[in-house]
């Protein structure tokens, strides 16, 4: 189920700014829960969300200012995520 979640988060988390505030990546965010939601329902389990987060965060290039510990960032996506 990992790397479905993975795939489906990609046009979000596969995206240099996906963790920052700007607007097109709430939308990015927001599309991409949708999707979820419509394949998992609300029962998405957060440790496999939080774990292809993780993934993407370590594999998607950043930009200059990224956060040198994604653990906060990926806790603060799974609570949002979770109440989205």
């Amino acid at each position: 189920m990992e790397d479905e979640v993975y795939a489906i988060i990609a046009p979000w988390a596969g995206i240099p700014t996906w963790y920052t505030g700007h607007q097109l990546d709430q939308n990015r965010f927001a599309s991409v829960m949708d999707d979820l939601h419509s394949r998992f329902g609300p029962g998405l389990d957060m440790k496999v969300f939080e774990a292809a987060l993780r993934r993407h965060a370590e594999q998607t290039p950043t930009m200059l200012g990224a956060p040198d510990n994604w653990d906060p960032v990926i806790r603060e996506f799974a609570v949002l995520a979770k109440n989205y």
